[in-house]
């Protein structure tokens, strides 16, 4: 380090801000998987990983991985403490390290990603469109504000002749626009700005979960996929012998999403009064499907609940 310098903050000098994009962990939970499931140790494996990748952010961020685990931490801890994965991650990790299963939990972190980003393509596939024509209307009518309408109220006042009412209005609102478009402009910013600062409230989160939910695509594809993770994700931790108590409650800091941690809280109360799991969920049926709940109840009452949560996973 040059004297008189400080060194960069972050991980080997990377933003702080910066995250591991969802191809890459892909990618990096795939390989891992691959690697020790072919007989390689820990070791050799994530040293291999290091050596394969290209991109240099990426590649000192795993490098930091390595060296906290070499320094004693355990994966999920050294994933945490870099701060450049999500909860579900280390989280999910945490659940395969605890329970003997890391390759099921890469394995399903690698199929959750690839979901997710085949998802994301299509949606943006689909909105590029209707944004594009949404875009080019706002341009329209701002030119037409800006430009258009007072040239027509000039050709208007030299022919001496009385524009209506509608017209005066549109003219007076054109006068203003530069105005008005400024403040609506700075609401807008401020609001996504204290949005961004205060996003973990409690009352943030629970009215963005409640938007989020009441959306016609987004709440559909939300509620399957938290639907999905406490599916496969139980199924490890049971299948594995973890008490059904503490699984939900590790489920608590791995699905972020605040209905479902909501759902989890009072799921926990009721199984340790003696309450059934299946009775807990049909108190949330706008997280829980019918079907869901059936196949838990039926679970329970046969004693083969992981296998249930297998299938419906």
């Amino acid at each position: 380090m040059v004297p008189g310098k400080k060194k960069a903050s972050g991980i080997h000098g990377i933003n702080p801000d910066y995250k591991v994009k969802d191809e890459k962990r892909e990618m990096i939970f795939s390989e891992l998987n691959s690697l020790l499931s072919s007989g390689l140790d820990f070791s050799r494996s994530f040293r291999l990983l290091i050596d394969g990748e290209s991109d240099s952010k990426v590649k000192a961020v795993l490098q930091r991985i390595y060296d906290s685990v070499v320094s004693g931490s355990l994966l999920w801890q050294a994933v945490e403490k870099c701060r450049k994965f999500s909860p579900l991650d280390h989280g999910v990790i945490r659940i395969g390290e605890e329970t003997g299963r890391l390759d099921e939990s890469l394995e399903f972190l690698s199929t959750y990603y690839k979901k997710k980003t085949e998802q994301r393509r299509m949606v943006t596939s689909a909105l590029r469109y209707p944004l594009i024509v949404l875009t080019v209307a706002v341009v329209v009518v701002i030119f037409m504000m800006v430009v258009i309408v007072p040239m027509f109220e000039q050709v208007y006042s030299r022919m001496g002749g009385e524009l209506p009412a509608i017209t005066q209005s549109i003219i007076r609102l054109s006068k203003n626009f530069p105005i008005w478009g400024s403040v609506f402009g700075v609401i807008i910013i401020s609001t996504v700005a204290l949005f961004y600062i205060f996003r973990q409230n409690p009352v943030i989160r629970i009215a963005t979960s409640r938007i989020i939910m009441r959306l016609p695509l987004a709440g559909i594809i939300v509620r399957k996929n938290c639907q999905s993770h406490f599916c496969k994700l139980l199924y490890l931790l049971t299948s594995s012998g973890v008490p059904l108590i503490n699984g939900i409650e590790m489920l608590r800091t791995v699905i972020t999403f605040y209905p479902y941690q909501y759902s989890f809280e009072h799921v926990c109360d009721g199984l340790k009064r003696g309450e059934l799991l299946s009775t807990d969920m049909e108190k949330f049926p706008a997280l829980y499907e019918k079907k869901l709940i059936t196949l838990v109840r039926v679970g329970e009452e046969t004693n083969r609940l992981p296998s249930m949560f297998l299938r419906q996973g």
